[in-house]
């Protein structure tokens, strides 16, 4: 669980630095070329949805608006510098400015709502494998008292004791294979025999 958490963080920091990296070389566009190039200063503005979008599936609302409020004060006072008094452009920049807070707030919820749902799924995995677990172990526990107290009955060497050591085994196995299942905290799944998919209840 803790190398899980370390890997989770791991990955969100090389998110950030993703976005980062993202927003800072867009900018740095900006910066570069000369207010004449125009057309090189509204690809680069464009090129600013990337990353609130990519932040959106990331991050969900949160990280969306983060990532486009972060923009906004770059190109604000982008806009502000090279403000000519409400020309075409002028207004141009302030409609794209909305539209990347827009976009942030659109498809950062519905990622959100998405998780939602996801979170919800799994949490009806969850509380039917625990349910599974909870149904099987009481029988389970039942047959495994009643094998053990019957083996007592037969010599280590004999043949019925033999048998009932085999079906104590393979109780022991479904025990344990109850445990996996009711202990499952996401749902990871893996290839069965090329034609579908079970879960790894081992990774889960």
């Amino acid at each position: 669980m803790a190398g899980m958490t370390v890997r989770q963080n791991n990955g969100k920091r090389a998110r950030f630095a993703v976005l980062f990296i993202m927003v800072a070389g867009i900018s740095l566009l900006h910066l570069i070329f000369s207010h004449e190039f125009e057309k090189t200063h509204i690809v680069a503005r464009e090129l600013y949805f990337l990353p609130i979008i990519i932040s959106a599936f990331w991050f969900g609302l949160r990280g969306s608006l983060a990532t486009s409020l972060a923009i906004t004060l770059f190109y604000l006072a982008y806009a502000v510098f090279y403000w000519r008094g409400f020309a075409p452009s002028d207004l141009d920049r302030l409609v794209e400015i909305g539209l990347f807070n827009v976009v942030a707030v659109i498809v950062g919820s519905l990622q959100d709502r998405q998780r939602a749902h996801a979170r919800e799924k799994l949490e009806s995995i969850r509380a039917l494998a625990a349910t599974v677990g909870h149904e099987i172990n009481s029988p389970l526990f039942v047959a495994m008292g009643n094998v053990e107290l019957l083996r007592e009955d037969f010599a280590k060497d004999s043949q019925p004791r033999g048998e009932l050591d085999d079906i104590h085994a393979s109780l022991g196995e479904i025990r344990d294979l109850v445990k996996k299942i009711a202990g499952i905290e996401e749902v990871v799944t893996r290839d069965y025999d090329g034609t579908s998919r079970i879960v790894d209840l081992d990774e889960s």
